[in-house]
């Protein structure tokens, strides 16, 4: 594959006005502080999939306004995510502890025991990585032998999601009240938003088609007035699942936080919505968002 050259900032300008895109909003001086000093081009640049191309290949009705109204709309959202995220993590952790506490089966030992013999390398990294932590110094000086109380401090999201699992496997009446099956789709969300991933791109594209969606979410859906299709797509599919399991999990009044948090993300997807008129892709995934949102408090 051919190398793609560096080029200057006023060269990237020139390419994506070759590409069709117009900029009737801003200077050149306001571009070039813009893709220097704000954000960069890969990042800016790559929100333009959402906008369809005329048969010669130009964007069709795409102002460089809307790629920068698209990150500043994806910041608020990402942070949203990120921030509904760590309310499910707490909220799990919380009922997980809660089941341990009164299973007489289980001494907190147990189950990081199974985990450890389920998955080894998993533990052992993590236990190197503990071992270095400044941070958490005291608490590793004081344990050799890690509690699940513990090692629900140490661990990443991901290698939670694994425990959550294994657990509710082995205690099958914990399920329904964790959603452990369902926090790998969490953590997708989490992982991009908290690496500060573009979020708004790739939406409804075929090679994000999901061919057997998970039946749980195909439910959720149903309860949140999803239209069916939009769960055959991993994002929306994923989104179902955050915004769900948050209205279930947590409190009514951390609910509420979160909803207004995210009608001021709503207020800021409408300000510009005619730089979008041009993009079905857009239009309907702001309109999922709002079906979404409008699930957190409703009775």
């Amino acid at each position: 594959m051919k190398k793609k050259p560096k080029l200057s900032t006023i060269n990237l300008i020139e390419h994506l006005s070759s590409k069709g895109i117009s900029f009737n909003y801003h200077s050149k001086d306001d571009i070039i502080d813009i893709l220097e000093n704000k954000t960069y081009y890969y990042k800016l640049s790559s929100y333009r999939k959402n906008f369809p191309k005329t048969p010669d290949k130009k964007y069709l009705n795409l102002d460089f306004k809307a790629l920068v109204d698209l990150a500043s709309i994806d910041t608020y959202l990402r942070e949203i995510i990120l921030d509904m995220s760590l309310d499910i993590e707490h909220m799990v952790k919380t009922r997980l502890m809660t089941d341990i506490t009164y299973n007489d089966d289980e001494d907190g030992y147990q189950i990081v025991n199974d985990f450890k013999a389920t998955y080894s390398q998993k533990y052992h990294k993590m236990y190197q990585q503990f071992s270095y932590t400044k941070y958490k110094k005291d608490m590793f000086e004081k344990r050799q032998i890690l509690p699940i109380w513990v090692l629900l401090e140490i661990t990443d999201f991901g290698t939670f999601t694994i425990i959550s699992e294994l657990y509710a496997n082995n205690n099958p009446n914990i399920q329904k009240k964790i959603f452990s099956k369902q926090l790998k789709y969490i953590k997708n969300l989490r992982n991009t938003s908290a690496h500060n991933n573009v979020f708004i791109i790739n939406l409804f594209e075929q090679n994000s088609h999901i061919k057997q969606p998970d039946s749980q979410t195909k439910s959720y859906a149903q309860v949140m007035n999803i239209p069916k299709g939009l769960v055959y797509y991993y994002k929306t599919h994923d989104l179902i699942n955050l915004f769900y399991l948050h209205k279930k999990l947590c409190s009514k009044e951390l609910n509420k936080r979160r909803y207004n948090e995210c009608l001021v993300l709503l207020n800021r997807m409408k300000k510009e919505e005619d730089l979008y008129s041009s993009s079905p892709k857009i239009k309907k995934f702001f309109h999922f968002v709002a079906l979404c949102v409008d699930f957190l408090v409703r009775k």
